[in-house]
């Protein structure tokens, strides 16, 4: 179909109107990404709970569908492409200022051992079918998804701000979604961490595969990276930096953290905790 949906027959087990979603991770990678599904989505016979990367030969089933996931060397170009996606626009090697956002889900090594993988399944699906649908609404990307969190980027803007403000509009509505989520029983409370930053970041490729692992790299996101570490250690919901701040039409809302030691960082980096 024009839009890259796949209709799949129902049969005697349901099929979600949105069960399941494949995302190429910059054209060269490709993850299956379950949307809360009641009967599941099953990859080479296990439920898939988290966002799981896509090998060569690996089997997807939904309800009585299966499909077999290939990827095809193309003649022309030595890049693996996916028989199951579209014209992919490539990015080689530029530099743009992006505004970055990682986010991660609090307790969830302590869930995966109360919780059966089923119930999890729903909950987390739950959740990134509606991550998905409000960063992409505000003009963003999501670069990848990783174990229970994910790494998001927005595009620089006509003015700076703009990428900024979009980042951190979402980042308060993902702590509000957050409070609508509930773990299976209910008993505790679905919890996340926010980090901000910007800056430029390079678009390019790494690894001994050649340029079939695309990537984000540079100073950025490293940062932000490490910035998500350490808003878990001070218990703080969503974190900032100094860089993001200035970035913004306004600082209302946060408070001043003081400096701070980032793994990788020679220079201590100014963070703020957001308290709305």
């Amino acid at each position: 179909m024009s839009d890259s949906t796949v209709c799949l027959a129902s049969g005697p087990a349901a099929v979600s109107r949105q069960h399941a979603v494949i995302r190429s991770n910059n054209g060269d990678s490709y993850q299956i990404v379950d949307l809360g599904s009641l009967n599941g989505t099953y990859l080479d016979g296990q439920r898939v709970v988290l966002p799981v990367q896509l090998e060569h030969g690996a089997r997807i089933r939904i309800a009585d569908n299966e499909i077999v996931f290939e990827q095809i060397e193309d003649s022309s170009d030595t890049h693996l492409q996916s028989t199951m996606a579209g014209s992919i626009s490539r990015l080689r090697h530029t530099t743009s200022f992006l505004a970055l956002m990682v986010c991660d889900i609090r307790g969830f090594t302590t869930a995966t051992e109360i919780y059966a993988k089923d119930d999890l399944a729903e909950t987390l699906g739950s959740w990134f079918r509606e991550v998905s649908h409000l960063i992409h609404l505000s003009g963003g990307n999501i670069d990848k998804f990783i174990g229970d969190g994910f790494f998001a980027y927005w595009v620089e803007r006509n003015t700076k701000p703009a990428e900024c403000t979009a980042a951190l509009e979402i980042g308060r509505e993902l702590l509000d979604l957050a409070q609508t989520i509930t773990w299976p029983d209910a008993s505790r409370p679905f919890e996340i961490v926010v980090a901000l930053h910007c800056g430029r970041v390079s678009f390019g490729a790494i690894g001994v595969s050649g340029e079939r692992d695309a990537s984000l790299m540079g100073d950025a996101v490293n940062t932000v990276f490490r910035l998500e570490a350490v808003a878990k250690e001070m218990n703080q919901r969503l974190l900032a930096t100094q860089e993001f701040l200035t970035a913004l039409p306004s600082a209302e809302g946060f408070t001043a953290m003081g400096e701070r030691m980032l793994k990788g960082k020679r220079q201590p980096v100014n963070i703020f905790g957001y308290n709305p």
